[in-house]
């Protein structure tokens, strides 16, 4: 099924299927988001401009060549929410499928941005259908559409799991540790993105403080709710709550806001090198995190 929704969808842009500006506009915002979040700093475990983490597999050019390889997708998920009614998530998961092998040949068969691919595709798709609904654009809003585009999917794809087939990443920490990851986030509605990423974001820009600084303040926000199996999968559940552990400490210290807190996160760069941290689940959310700001941000105008 997938197969063919994804056929239909690209016939129709082979044969002059024109994206809408709405869709295009949704579409920029993931990815300035996903810019953002791989050029912010500090960002401990992570990629930046200035370090490669906690991988040695991948750089900061990995991530733009990657970016650059799925950017299409995401004008396309915003604009299937704004023209379909229905299986919105068979449509866009078949785009993500051909998207996800543009993104494996751009980095040489290196998983960057698979989880980001399904986050950004399906927010931009919930964005699509508030424009389709005549909804505002709004944080709250997408966060209802992308419920009801995942709603029930982690019932259908991880309760019924068993251990005797080939499981994915996800589905093995589900079995072993009860983690629902990326999809449990989305089918909720996105609620660390709502209740701690934004507000941490905005907070900080109110503050003063520059976009770098606001980012990293709202990415250490988020390690301290996100059940991050990026890092659960590379170094266990003692990883994860390492995160949280330092990441709570950085906020009480004042986060970005206050010099003691800064020093302290650039700490932690140190030492989630040195435990194999990548906080890859809170990254993607970061970026989610922009693409949201922006959205609101530019629909507010044409109210």
């Amino acid at each position: 099924m997938g197969i063919k929704y994804c056929d239909e969808i690209m016939e129709k842009i082979n044969n002059g299927f024109c994206i809408s500006p709405d869709a295009f506009k949704i579409g920029e915002a993931a990815i300035l988001g996903m810019l953002y979040e791989v050029s912010s700093s500090p960002s401990p475990g992570l990629i930046s401009p200035y370090s490669s983490g906690s991988h040695s597999d991948m750089n900061f050019y990995t991530f733009l060549n990657s970016t650059s390889s799925i950017a299409h997708a995401m004008y396309i998920c915003a604009q299937i929410g704004i023209d379909y009614e229905d299986e919105i998530l068979e449509k866009i998961r078949s785009v993500g499928l051909w998207a996800e092998k543009n993104m494996l040949r751009a980095t040489d068969g290196i998983n960057t941005q698979r989880g980001l691919l399904f986050l950004a595709g399906v927010t931009a798709a919930a964005a699509g259908m508030c424009i389709r609904n005549r909804y505002r654009v709004t944080r709250f809003n997408i966060s209802k559409m992308a419920s009801i585009i995942c709603y029930g999917l982690v019932e259908r794809e991880l309760k019924t799991l068993s251990n005797s087939k080939k499981l994915t990443n996800g589905e093995r920490l589900f079995l072993e540790y009860g983690l629902t990851g990326v999809r449990g986030e989305i089918e909720k509605g996105l609620p660390s993105i709502i209740e701690v990423g934004l507000p941490c974001y905005e907070e900080a820009i109110s503050f003063g403080l520059s976009t770098p600084k606001a980012l990293s303040h709202s990415l250490i926000g988020l390690m301290t709710v996100v059940e991050d199996t990026t890092v659960v999968n590379r170094c266990g559940i003692e990883g994860l709550n390492k995160m949280r552990e330092m990441a709570i400490k950085a906020l009480k210290l004042g986060g970005m806001k206050t010099l003691e807190g800064e020093g302290y996160i650039n700490k932690m760069e140190d030492v989630f090198v040195a435990h194999n941290i990548s906080p890859g689940g809170a990254a993607d959310l970061l970026a989610v995190t922009v693409m949201i700001h922006e959205l609101e941000k530019h629909f507010r105008k044409d109210e």
